[in-house]
């Protein structure tokens, strides 16, 4: 594709497309706005062939990497028996997933609701909670308690719940007022000014404070991801989430795991709660259930709490996304859950995510610019700061995150960074020998901010 090609392309997206997550204005400077047209494994490739390791799998979502030709065989096999079906008439593919994904399920989390993204998953789990405590006598249970700084999509309901991106959600107030936020367990900032374990997790006690202000009969659920990426990869305690859990069961509040970017693999689990003796009473997924290889999501619950919401007189759960659960998008996670199993990524997730945490940390520990190193499987944060000692975080005039975003696109690495923090979930097929050269890329972007910022 020539030069003339590729800036006609550029315009027509200016045109007519919405693109996201930064200003308009920053995808017009030169050489910002680029086309990704080719994937194999762990790299893609752009209009200019220049080619890149995929550190962020595409938005977090690439378990299986690219080019798996399996997945699509699936899928047009699929459309050549049935590609579409009323969601009144059950299919037999998504039947097959919702089995197996039972089977891969801690706990007894038995029934699934299917649906097409994380934002309908968490939106699908929330209605799951809300229904069961009508259903149970008690419909005054409205209430959410989330922490500050997760991310729980971009449905006006996920963002009403949400705890990041105020100033964006800030255009649609007001919200749908069932949010109540308590603080993450983000111990390198911990809100309370405290030290693990001497805290006496404060970020716990927090959440039953809440309940008794507001009142338990009024609270329906407690939501959170297991690890927050958008809390800057925040490691809770592993006390965290079992405390948590006897604290719903004390007031009978249920707990909703948001394991859309946790799940599949990501965090050397097949789901991110299974690090801990806990078990949720509902889980949301999506992203690593397909790779991204075609639409799809879900959330899962007990048998006890989906009996309860088929309860109802006039119907079962009143969730039914037209394309949740069809016959080709079902057919394609099971083509995609099967890579997983058949090349054991979940391991390799869980060894991986070791070897390169322990890799950046002896690398990248050498500037003081570098705050904290943190992760679990493949899912990374290295946290940039002005002052090592003091946790300060640099200037925003200094613009660390676009900085950051230019010297790792410029050195052929892709990877997400909220605020001053670099965030790595690579593929869950990466090799040792890839990881290395992400280690050195990473070496020499860090390293040129710190001789710029005079560290």
């Amino acid at each position: 594709m020539n030069n003339d090609d590729i800036e006609t392309l550029r315009e027509d997206a200016f045109r007519h497309m919405f693109l996201p997550f930064r200003p308009a204005s920053w995808y017009r400077e030169p050489g910002h706005l680029k086309f990704i047209v080719k994937g194999e494994g762990v790299r893609v490739t752009d209009t200019e062939g220049k080619t890149y390791l995929d550190g962020a799998a595409g938005w977090q979502f690439g378990a299986v990497g690219h080019g798996r030709i399996e997945i699509g065989d699936a899928i047009r096999n699929q459309i050549k028996d049935l590609a579409i079906v009323a969601p009144e008439f059950a299919n037999i593919p998504a039947t097959k997933l919702a089995k197996k994904l039972a089977e891969i399920m801690l706990g007894n989390l038995t029934k699934v609701a299917f649906c097409n993204s994380g934002s309908e998953a968490v939106e699908t789990a929330m209605k799951i909670a809300k229904q069961y405590h009508v259903l149970n006598g008690n419909p005054t249970r409205n209430k959410v308690i989330t922490r500050r700084g997760s991310y729980a999509g971009w449905t006006w309901g996920c963002m009403s719940v949400g705890g990041v991106y105020r100033q964006l959600f800030s255009y649609f107030e007001p919200m749908v007022p069932v949010a109540l936020r308590v603080s993450p367990p983000y111990c390198y900032r911990c809100d309370f000014g405290l030290s693990y374990p001497a805290c006496e997790l404060q970020c716990v006690r927090e959440i039953e404070r809440v309940i008794q202000n507001e009142g338990p009969e009024n609270i329906s659920a407690v939501l959170g991801e297991p690890i927050s990426h958008s809390n800057y990869v925040a490691i809770p305690p592993n006390e965290y989430w079992p405390e948590v859990r006897s604290i719903c069961d004390k007031y009978g509040i249920l707990l909703i795991n948001d394991e859309v970017i946790t799940g599949f693999g990501r965090t050397g689990k097949w789901f991110g709660c299974q690090n801990w003796s806990y078990s949720p009473d509902i889980i949301s997924f999506a992203k690593g259930m397909s790779s991204g290889y075609i639409p799809a999501g879900g959330a899962a619950t007990t048998a006890e709490i989906a009996d309860k919401v088929e309860s109802g007189p006039f119907m079962g759960l009143v969730s039914f996304p037209t394309w949740g659960g069809n016959p080709v998008s079902s057919a394609g996670v099971l083509a995609n859950i099967a890579i997983i199993e058949r090349e054991n990524l979940v391991e390799n997730s869980a060894r991986m995510g070791k070897y390169f945490l322990d890799s950046l940390r002896d690398t990248l520990s050498r500037y003081t610019i570098v705050g904290d190193i943190r992760g679990i499987g493949l899912l990374i944060g290295i946290e940039l700061v002005a002052d090592r000692k003091t946790k300060t975080h640099f200037d925003p005039e200094l613009n660390i995150v676009y900085k950051i975003f230019e010297k790792m696109e410029s050195k052929g690495l892709l990877a997400r960074d909220f605020e001053s923090t670099i965030i790595l979930t690579p593929p869950l097929c990466i090799t040792k020998t890839d990881l290395d050269e992400m280690t050195s890329i990473l070496d020499g972007v860090v390293g040129e901010l710190a001789s710029e910022v005079g560290k």
